[in-house]
């Protein structure tokens, strides 16, 4: 063992004051001459073994951070030993508690039996010879100390020359592809190892000094030896303590922030930034659950590190000139080691198998959840199977897991396993927008073998005939969708294959029928169909054939050159024939040209808008067309494409019909009657006059006054609630200032023309995250007279007018059909919309700036 001083020399100087390289260019003979072959085979074993050596790292190198002197220049610089060569004794000279042998046992042909494996096997021995005469003999087995050919694997007690190193999977070096870099580490499988392997022969003797270690082997196939280095520290310098996180403590108290760390016997797996130090802040603040981002002024760097118990950690904070050293071991072992008043300590280092169970209060049965954990210092917990550096790239989820503004979560079932950290430990969990949302501490004590966790309902709008969908996610497989639905309390998830240049994705998943159906949640998995210039359409709850092309007209939705072949109206009505949901996603962005021509033909079910608050650019879209007496509800999706975004934040809110069992066609009968809400949070209701949301109220031609009551409700604070004639705020009711979790409007409404009326509910202001609802509309017709906006057509006639330019001009057309075709669609929107503005709004020839053009 090292003494209090020697320790504290290491601290200091790292793993350089434990070691002692031993030059052994006094003993090379290989590469060199080779002995005489015995046959043809033989001989070209040779010849590859040389050309192997040759690939020997050269010089001064490292080792699992063990520093090595290794031969150099072109002739022989590692030494071959076999029986025939005899036995090397090398001069030593020193003390040591390991041996550190850079060295590889290869063998010939006419020694190896594939036929049976032959693990133990001697393969020869070291000697430790001690300056008062007593020796030490070790063999050299097969598979233990070296390679075996016969028995696949890497051998047990010798590691590859060079130390996995991490890499961010979230960020790959240009040499690695991202498949790869998801194993979290360099060399993994990117470069292949030097022939050569690092043994650290341990010395039973270490107050001894060693005068020699004579190495003899006992076969013709040799034992090749390229270095060797003396260690003196307390423990194996190859075997690693457990990964754990770790915090430095600065002597003034404030948060570390890290400008760079390293350790010289193993490495920092990653660092985390965490926003602070969990506590009562933490547990009552207003951000849980989420977009709102937690103010990081208390913002602490944490090191995930790994190597050994005489391993230096070597941090070097922002705004400091000097590094601090600390002593890996003494961390993990006593729980801090200390460096120039600032102490490296070790987080959640007992930690215990356990089963955890959530458990749903209002059925007492367990149920999934998004689920955050985190230690003390707001380091973030994945149960097991799950990332705790979370992959947020575009098409890079893989996992049941999200990241919400600064939080990570985990999607887990009601009941899981995982090891958790000994102490305190806080938990968040969400399960949609009729569940509380849960913060607390708990503590795990030793030996503890359950957690039971709870969370309950405040809301029960599924009993009440509603049921929650996300009309737009992509990549994750149906099983996941299914999962993540569970846990934020999705009924319907729709899936959507789609395609993105060369990239297919969810193609193998799609079957033309309902996929998962369990515990009240269906996943169905349909497409997306794009048009980079025309617009987007989703295809829903398609029956038997998918409508293909799934995109047309070249990047960025299909590849280069790609031809326009069908217009989306025609996408639409094939979907619509195959018993479909047609939603025109993300509306009205992704280049929305075609938008009138759909609407107008009544082929567009519902519109997926995640605005709301009505000054937004898709909101006022919406209402133009309901404006001009297009029908059409509204619905929520996330277009979901990652990690960052949890499935179902924006979700659409139907309510079936009460004589019809929950089935996707029930659900597909809502949304196309219009019995929707899109939501991200409060839950909405309207009623006009005894009909609800999606119905249609008839008044004699000279109009009447109509009886309304609007309602939201939420876990999170909203702020005010709007009553929305016509496009127009007739009616609202403000939140007190710090908010409130129920507001209505009641409100008489007299109605001179046809029209609208609908309701919108937001969050208060300044609050966190994107709070924000909308109903469809209760539609209300007086006598035959049908609602009409002259500057909302003009816009719409403009789209079409542009549309048809486009593919007269710069659309790569399939043929000259599908050219006049996707035209003639076109064409028809364009000679109604005109035909109104001439009409119902008394437009002369001389007036607009579409009016004159002849189709």
């Amino acid at each position: 063992m090292t003494t209090s001083a020697s320790k504290r020399v290491a601290d200091a100087a790292g793993v350089d004051a434990l070691c002692t390289t031993v030059d052994l260019s006094a003993y090379y003979n290989w590469p060199g001459p080779a002995p005489q072959p015995l046959d043809e085979a033989d001989a070209e074993w040779w010849r590859r073994l040389g050309e192997r050596t040759n690939g020997v790292p050269r010089g001064r190198e490292r080792s699992w951070g063990i520093p090595f002197a290794l031969g150099e220049g072109d002739g022989p610089r590692t030494i071959l030993i076999t029986k025939d060569t005899g036995p090397v004794e090398i001069a030593v000279r020193g003390k040591a508690t390991y041996l550190d042998l850079v060295q590889a046992w290869d063998q010939r042909p006419s020694e190896t039996r594939r036929e049976l494996p032959r693990e133990g096997l001697a393969v020869g021995e070291y000697v430790l010879a001690y300056d008062d005469g007593t020796q030490q003999v070790q063999p050299i087995r097969a598979r233990f100390e070296v390679g075996l050919a016969e028995s696949p694997g890497p051998a047990w007690l010798c590691v590859g020359f060079t130390m996995y190193t991490t890499i961010d999977p979230a960020k790959p070096t240009a040499e690695t592809a991202w498949g790869i870099a998801q194993n979290g580490v360099y060399k993994a499988h990117t470069l292949p190892q030097p022939m050569v392997g690092h043994y650290a022969l341990p010395n039973p003797h270490p107050e001894k000094t060693i005068r020699s270690l004579t190495i003899r082997v006992f076969h013709a196939s040799p034992l090749i030896v390229a270095g060797l280095t003396l260690f003196r520290g307390t423990s194996h310098p190859l075997r690693h303590l457990p990964r754990r996180m770790y915090r430095v403590a600065t002597p003034d108290g404030a948060p570390a922030q890290i400008e760079e760390a390293k350790v010289d016997l193993g490495s920092v797996a990653r660092i985390e930034r965490t926003t602070g130090a969990c506590g009562d802040a933490w547990l009552a603040a207003p951000f849980y659950g989420v977009w709102g981002k937690r103010p990081d002024d208390g913002a602490e760097d944490l090191l995930e590190l790994y190597g050994a118990e005489d391993a230096t950690v070597r941090v070097k904070l922002k705004g400091k000139d000097e590094a601090l050293a600390f002593r890996l071991g003494d961390a993990f072992r006593a729980g801090s080691s200390t460096s120039g008043g600032a102490r490296l300590e070790v987080l959640g280092r007992d930690r215990q198998w356990m089963e955890v169970r959530v458990i749903d209060g209002s059925t007492a049965k367990p149920t999934p959840v998004r689920l955050h954990l985190a230690g003390p210092r707001g380091e973030y917990i994945a149960p097991y199977g799950h990332h705790e550096q979370i992959n947020a790239n575009w098409f890079e989820d893989y996992g049941a897991d999200v990241r919400v503004g600064t939080r990570s979560y985990a999607y887990v079932l009601g009941e899981f396993t995982t090891d958790l950290p000994v102490g305190d430990l806080y938990v968040e969990m969400i399960k949609g927008f009729e569940y509380e949302p849960v913060r607390q501490k708990v503590t795990i004590r030793p030996g503890q073998k359950t957690l039971e966790l709870a969370i309950n309902r405040w809301k029960d709008w599924r009993a009440a005939g509603w049921v929650t969908a996300d009309t737009h996610v992509h990549f994750i497989s149906p099983q996941t969708a299914w999962l993540e639905a569970q846990a934020e309390g999705v009924n319907v998830v729709n899936l959507l294959a789609s395609q993105w240049g060369r990239l297919f994705t969810n193609v193998g998943d799609y079957s033309g029928r309902v996929g998962v159906v369990q515990d009240d949640t269906i996943v169905y998995v349909g497409t997306e169909n794009r048009n980079h210039m025309l617009g987007h359409m989703s295809m829903l709850g398609t029956k038997g054939m998918p409508v293909y092309p799934m995109c047309c007209g070249g990047p960025t939705e299909s590849w280069v050159a790609d031809p326009d072949f069908r217009a989306l109206a025609e996408w639409a009505l094939e979907n619509r024939r195959k018993g479909g949901v047609v939603i025109r996603p993300h509306f009205p962005y992704c280049g929305f040209t075609e938008d009138p021509v759909s609407i107008l033909m009544g082929l567009v079910d519902a519109l997926e808008i995640g605005g709301h608050t009505g000054k937004d650019f898709a909101t006022q879209e919406w209402y133009r067309y309901l404006n001009c007496g297009y029908r059409v509800a509204v619905v929520g999706g996330t277009d979901k494409m990652g990690a960052y975004a949890p499935l179902g934040w924006l979700r659409t809110y139907a309510r079936l019909d009460p004589n019809h069992p929950f089935t996707y066609d029930a659900w597909g009968d809502a949304v196309r009657a219009g019995r929707t809400i899109s939501t991200t949070g409060p839950l909405m209701d309207l009623v006009v006059d005894g009909k609800s949301i999606g119905d249609s109220i008839s008044l004699p031609a000279s109009g009447g006054t109509l009886e309304v009551l609007a309602t939201a409700e939420s876990w999170q604070p909203l702020g005010r609630i709007e009553l929305v004639v016509n496009g127009q705020v007739v009616a609202a009711a403000d939140a007190p200032k710090d908010g409130a979790r129920r507001l209505e409007v009641r409100q008489k409404v007299t109605v001179s023309r046809s029209g609208w009326i609908a309701a919108r509910a937001m969050g208060l202001a300044g609050s966190p995250g994107y709070v924000t609802a909308h109903t469809s509309p209760v539609y209300v017709t007086c006598g035959t007279d049908r609602p009409f906006d002259g500057p909302a057509m003009e816009h719409m006639l403009g789209l079409v007018e542009g549309g048809i330019e486009y593919i007269d001009t710069l659309a790569t057309n399939f043929d000259e059909d599908s050219r006049r075709r996707m035209v003639k669609l076109f064409d028809e929107a364009r000679r109604e919309l005109r035909g109104r503005l001439l009409v119902e709004g008394g437009h002369s020839h001389a007036e607009g700036p579409y009016l004159l053009r002849e189709p």
